[in-house]
């Protein structure tokens, strides 16, 4: 199966043309995108058509499957491996998790073992908004200041769940892939909830640090989604971001299907 590379932006991020991936990929195929997605960390499919059972069987080749933990009433009725991210409501109830990811963050990172990667598939789209950050994490560790550095060391974070503040993990400030042996940037706005080891106003001065540097444009790329884009980020060296300004807007809806893969314990 023969498909183009196309870089999306300097800091990450490629767009894969020509491959229809509700088919199952054989394994030369599979290797080039499993390569791309090393290389590039962020991949965006565009103009797919699929099931769940399709967004299923794709996502299980890069591993197997790790169903959200703290949103059992938001996972596609019959397939426990989707989550329901949707700004839609029925019966007055919403029909998946509604604000997911409004700052800065890697999924499942309070878990021991937080997610490889996710695959995120748009189904309904608003007239505008509802775009997605992506900020490359090797790129900020390459960049960031000697001082951060040194001041960061070889010390832990401690990660926490928003929604459930039984999860948590301690995990490397800076991890190593373990897949091409980079490091990056592994603490983020949203979960990181200190430094281990260090006081309170330490940790928050140096994680605020360490933040406005990752947020920088030059490591960022902005993904405008279309109908039937399917993007699988690298969750072990990206944050991402979802810009939900209209959230309170009623003709804003914005419906996905995500799928997460399983990953291993950070070093």
């Amino acid at each position: 199966m023969s498909f183009e590379i196309r870089p999306l932006s300097d800091a990450l991020g490629a767009e894969i043309v020509g491959l229809d991936v509700s088919r199952p990929l054989d394994d030369a195929t599979f290797a080039r995108v499993h390569r791309a997605h090393l290389d590039h960390l962020v991949l965006v499919f565009r103009g797919q058509r699929l099931t769940p059972q399709q967004h299923i069987d794709f996502s299980k080749r890069f591993g197997p499957l790790d169903a959200h933990p703290s949103q059992g009433g938001a996972h596609l009725a019959g397939f426990p491996d989707i989550l329901v991210v949707s700004t839609k409501r029925e019966n007055g109830k919403d029909v998946g998790v509604r604000n997911a990811g409004p700052t800065w963050h890697s999924d499942l990172a309070y878990r021991d073992r937080p997610a490889l990667g996710s695959m995120l598939y748009a189904l309904e789209l608003p007239d505008s908004g509802g775009d997605t950050g992506f900020a490359n994490m090797a790129m900020a560790y390459d960049a960031l200041p000697r001082r951060l550095k040194d001041a960061a060391g070889e010390k832990r974070a401690l990660f926490s769940s928003t929604r459930n503040t039984s999860l948590h993990a301690l995990h490397p400030v800076f991890r190593t892939h373990p897949e091409t042996g980079r490091k990056s940037i592994f603490v983020n706005p949203q979960l990181t909830a200190g430094i281990d080891g260090m006081d309170a106003p330490s940790s928050s001065s140096l994680l605020a640090e360490i933040y406005a540097h990752c947020r920088q444009p030059e490591f960022v790329y902005w993904h405008k989604w279309r109908p039937g884009d399917l993007t699988f980020w690298d969750n072990r060296c990206v944050l991402h971001i979802a810009d939900h300004t209209r959230l309170d807007d009623p003709a804003y809806i914005r419906h996905m299907h995500r799928t997460t893969i399983a990953g291993d314990v950070p070093f």
